[in-house]
């Protein structure tokens, strides 16, 4: 199975080719004028197309850029992950094998605790 980096990669592709056509088109039809200073349009919505379409070529290359290093060395790493589907539930499993199921424990106490003493707290 692919990666959930790889699926963003082919989203920001097929984001980025129709957002640079958009462009061209925008170009070709003058509302992005590039070499002259006269008729520059500057309340043109038009730059939002190639703004969008550079955002999304960045971060497909910065995901590119990125390739085979280990889960958790990018800041992107917490919306989508670059490993593959069995190297990621392996890894969840075993951050939840690591958990500390006896922290729990006490933390539970705690809340008890201090439960019982607004209760009591109450009760006077």
């Amino acid at each position: 199975m692919d990666s959930p980096a790889s699926r963003v990669e082919r989203v920001l592709i097929g984001l980025a080719v129709p957002l640079y056509l958009l462009t061209a088109l925008a170009i070709a039809d003058g509302r992005i004028v590039i070499l002259s200073e006269t008729d520059v349009n500057k309340d043109s919505v038009a730059y939002v197309f190639p703004a969008l379409a550079l955002l999304a070529t960045l971060l497909y290359a910065y995901i590119q850029r990125m390739g085979d290093r280990p889960h958790g060395g990018s800041p992107l790493d917490r919306w989508f992950s670059r490993e593959s589907e069995d190297e990621m539930r392996e890894r969840l499993r075993q951050e939840q094998a690591d958990a500390d199921v006896s922290s729990m424990g006490s933390a539970w106490a705690v809340r008890e605790k201090e439960h019982l003493e607004r209760a009591l707290g109450e009760e006077e």
